[in-house]
């Protein structure tokens, strides 16, 4: 009786955090000009509407770009950091590893105003590649810990066997060290891409009329109204969100990421 019960209220958790994305995909197909319960009729016009905007075609393209940039950038960082942390135990690594996470633990409006402050002093603003940066400042702990899950798990004993083989440094580091990290490089890319697309707030404080990603133009055509292309926009991210998890949860560094150990 009492397992019955544990599966009841497990399903209904379950329904309960999946409605809005339900309905959000259901609203999506909706035949009418705006989503309505129940369906007027079912049609993927939101999504060719939605697609043949200019606008909004020009915006998702800024987006893609602005998420690869995000991974281009923190990539190369989170390894060298990741390494410096958790292999090397490099001295002062608790402060500094504090100040990498500092762009997370300080809230997004607070972030978004001091790169906007900086930005516009330096007469950069409207640029996607500073975007990016300031993306990857706030969200930089996942990959730091994704990599770092890895390095932890990685058997020291390969890299001392490849330099016992008369390996160089940088050898051992390409052929062991490197593809033993890949998993967690892999998961904190994807994290990275998912926040670099999806970023809202600090992406709408440093943003201007002739760089808006895909986020900022849905926020300025809800005012007109809520629209079916809206809700298509939505269906997109969640069809693109489950590819990623899916191939998160493919990476054996899953339970790494969510149960590290020091």
């Amino acid at each position: 009786m009492k397992l019955s019960k544990v599966w009841s209220f497990t399903l209904f958790t379950l329904f309960f955090a999946s409605l809005p994305t339900i309905i959000v995909i259901m609203a999506s197909f909706n035949s009418g000009a705006a989503p309505k319960f129940p369906l007027e009729g079912f049609s993927a016009h939101g999504y060719t509407d939605l697609l043949s905007d200019s606008t909004i075609r020009a915006s998702m393209v800024r987006t893609l770009l602005v998420g690869l940039i995000s991974v281009v950038i923190s990539m190369p960082v989170g390894l060298l950091a990741s390494l410096g942390l958790y292999r090397y135990r490099i001295k002062g690594r608790g402060p500094i590893g504090a100040y990498l996470i500092l762009g997370f633990s300080v809230p997004l409006v607070v972030s978004g105003m001091a790169f906007l402050v900086l930005y516009t002093r330096t007469g950069q603003m409207g640029s996607l590649t500073l975007l990016a940066i300031a993306v990857v400042t706030v969200n930089f702990p996942f990959m730091l810990l994704s990599i770092g899950s890895s390095i932890n798990l990685l058997n020291p004993q390969l890299e001392e066997a490849s330099r016992t083989l008369g390996a160089e440094r940088i050898q051992t580091f390409l052929l062991v060290t490197l593809p033993g990290l890949l998993p967690g490089v892999l998961t904190g890319s994807l994290l990275m891409f998912v926040f670099g697309t999806t970023e809202f707030l600090v992406s709408l404080i440093l943003s201007t009329t002739a760089n808006q990603t895909l986020p900022i133009v849905l926020f300025g055509g809800l005012r007109s109204g809520l629209q079916t292309r809206h809700a298509a926009a939505g269906g997109i991210y969640i069809a693109m969100t489950v590819l990623i998890v899916l191939m998160v949860t493919r990476s054996r560094t899953l339970d790494q990421f969510l149960f590290r150990k020091d």
